[in-house]
């Protein structure tokens, strides 16, 4: 009987390595190869795209650190105007950003091309209206840039996607670089992917300069955002009370809702921002025709 069982168990075995052989064997032959060594030929071209590529490197560091100089001759070893980086950066991109008229000029010459985007999508455009330089915002408009194209991905920084040039001026407060963005045709009510707009920008950090033009050029005040705030709500959270001032004479509906049904005044009076809670009782208190008187904080 042990003799059977043992024979039995031995067949199994055998049957198992029988039907197990050919998928092994087949794995063996499906394990891939060894590339085969370059042809000298190869090797050269290899060689010649590393150098070409250190050389690009070399050329976007330089303009990075606003190096006129080593740009002009590593463009002149044929350094490509138009390399990128790890994180897509061109050298226009670093000269918008870092505000150099005299790079911007020389790139713009070579080819640069303008609305080009990095992996985040911020063109040169932005970088310049971001950190508020005039000059390059201007010269880049004038040049073909898109003042209406947005950022792709939420950007480090600004924590924000769909950030357009005005956007980004408006929320770091850059009256003059907004002011050339509109007369060359940006659009104003243009939202970010989190559904706000310049004005809402302005409204949360503070800038009743760039809030007041960008009224004057048509910004709507009762847009809201994915949370139903408009830029009154928002001033009014931040405690911004020179904004809530500019958008209430503007006709701002201070009895709008966000998503939680709440009013401006709400949170006027759970934040303790007592100003921005007198004006907005007294606008409330007001006839809907009478919302455009001027409103001023108290001495």
């Amino acid at each position: 009987m042990k003799e059977s069982k043992w024979g039995i168990l031995i067949c199994s075995l055998c049957l198992l390595l029988a039907f197990s052989a050919p998928a092994l064997g087949q794995q063996k032959q499906e394990k891939p190869k060894l590339g085969a060594a370059l042809t000298p030929a190869q090797a050269k071209v290899r060689a010649e795209a590393e150098k070409r590529e250190q050389r690009n490197q070399e050329f976007i560091a330089a303009v990075a650190v606003g190096d006129v100089g080593a740009s002009v001759k590593l463009l002149a070893a044929g350094a490509d105007v138009n390399s990128k980086n790890r994180e897509g950066m061109t050298a226009l991109m670093h000269a918008a950003l870092n505000g150099s008229p005299e790079l911007t000029q020389l790139l713009l010459r070579k080819g640069a091309q303008i609305n080009v985007a990095d992996v985040f999508g911020i063109t040169a455009l932005m970088q310049a209206s971001w950190a508020g330089h005039v000059e390059i915002v201007d010269m880049l408009l004038a040049a073909g840039a898109n003042p209406d194209l947005q950022s792709i991905v939420e950007i480090p920084r600004v924590r924000k996607a769909g950030v357009t040039a005005l956007i980004g001026a408006s929320m770091n407060g850059n009256l003059e670089v907004a002011k050339v963005l509109l007369d060359r045709g940006a659009r104003v009510n243009q939202q970010d992917a989190g559904g706000q707009t310049a004005l809402m920008h302005a409204s949360q950090g503070n800038f009743p300069q760039v809030a007041a033009l960008l009224l004057s050029r048509g910004a709507k005040t009762e847009i809201k955002d994915q949370f139903g705030r408009t830029a009154l709500m928002i001033a009014t959270i931040y405690d911004n009370f020179d904004v809530v001032c500019i958008l209430v004479s503007a006709g701002a509906n201070v009895h709008t809702k966000d998503i939680h049904n709440k009013k401006p005044i709400v949170y006027a009076s759970a934040l303790d921002h007592g100003d921005i809670y007198k004006l907005l009782e007294a606008a409330m208190a007001r006839k809907p025709s009478s919302n455009s008187a001027v409103f001023r904080r108290a001495p």
